[in-house]
């Protein structure tokens, strides 16, 4: 890892090359595409929007080419948004955090502007729950032919969800940049400032309020029942998520465990991700309210066995 990102600060053709390259994996490997984006944060972090943002414009030109050269029915400019609409959020995310410095004020700003979008959504698109049954039908209809779960089975399915796929889908987005953004900081400091990112990440905590306003909406969505206020709760809920598992690192860290116990977190997060997440955003609401980490003295400077000779092992 720490090669790919010293290779792509090289220059600006290669960070284009990389960011490019991993674009067009991406279209058949999607969760690589998080590479590019994270090469985008790095480069926004290390030297600036502007520099970030000539990368994404000519990565993005590169990505439009080669999608036209693979599908040559696909207009060119559909790569060109697809690599703009992939990467200039995570610029910007990586400018907030450049300026602010602060991974809680980042982050809920890009919570409160995906909460923003997603009641645009709603103001704009008249029937939601219907166009999102359309396009799952458009895209799921063709799998199911056949099988034991038939076209009217999968819309009813589809139907029953529609009413939260919207925030579902923002909380995913959000979720996505936010890694980004992450994998950039660590590279940022695997170069730069070795230590520096395992100590912001593990004492990342966003506060009663969010957490507050977490129960609140989540409250009214279960029992209203209001599918707004739940997907709102549910974009809030990410935040928390992130929390818990920096929770997770922090006391790691602080009582010297093993750090397979986090490969263990891991493990299951890739086997039971809906309900990992549920678990460890609850973790992290309880410890805005509880603060575990300044009871446990999680926060302190003990070394863990996994660190390395500088005293940090970047967990």
């Amino acid at each position: 890892m720490r090669a790919l990102a010293d290779f792509a600060m090289k220059s600006r053709g290669r960070a284009v090359g990389a960011v490019s390259g991993f674009g067009v994996v991406g279209l058949f490997l999607p969760p690589i595409a998080i590479l590019g984006s994270a090469l985008v944060a790095l480069v926004g972090l290390r030297i600036g929007l502007g520099q970030a943002v000539l990368v994404v414009a000519l990565s993005s030109v590169v990505l439009g080419v080669a999608m036209f050269a693979l599908v040559p029915e696909a207009p060119l400019f559909a790569g060109v948004m697809a690599g703009f609409v992939q990467w200039a959020p995570v610029a910007l995310l990586a400018e907030l955090l450049r300026r602010t410095v602060s991974w809680p004020v980042t982050l809920q700003v890009a919570a409160g502007v995906s909460g923003a979008g997603v009641l645009l959504v709603h103001l704009l698109v008249p029937d939601l729950e219907a166009t999102w049954a359309r396009v799952g039908m458009t895209l799921l209809g063709p799998l199911v032919e056949g099988a034991d779960t038939g076209p009217q089975e999968l819309e009813a399915a589809l139907r029953r969800m529609a009413p939260y796929l919207t925030g579902l889908f923002a909380g995913i987005v959000l979720l996505s940049l936010t890694l980004a953004v992450l994998l950039g900081r660590y590279w940022q400091a695997l170069l730069y400032n070795p230590g520096a990112f395992g100590e912001e990440f593990r004492a990342l905590q966003f506060g009663r309020t969010t957490s507050a306003a977490t129960l609140l909406l989540a409250g009214l969505g279960h029992l209203g029942p209001v599918p707004l206020a739940t997907e709102l709760a549910f974009i809030l809920a990410v935040l928390f998520f992130l929390q818990g598992v920096a929770l997770m690192h922090a006391l790691t860290f602080r009582q010297g465990m093993s750090s397979f116990w986090l490969v263990g977190m891991y493990v299951l997060m890739a086997l039971a991700l809906p309900q990992m997440f549920l678990l460890l955003a609850t973790i992290g609401v309880i410890d805005a309210w509880a603060d575990i980490r300044s009871r446990l003295g999680a926060l302190g400077g003990r070394k863990g066995p996994g660190d390395g000779p500088d005293g940090d092992n970047n967990s």
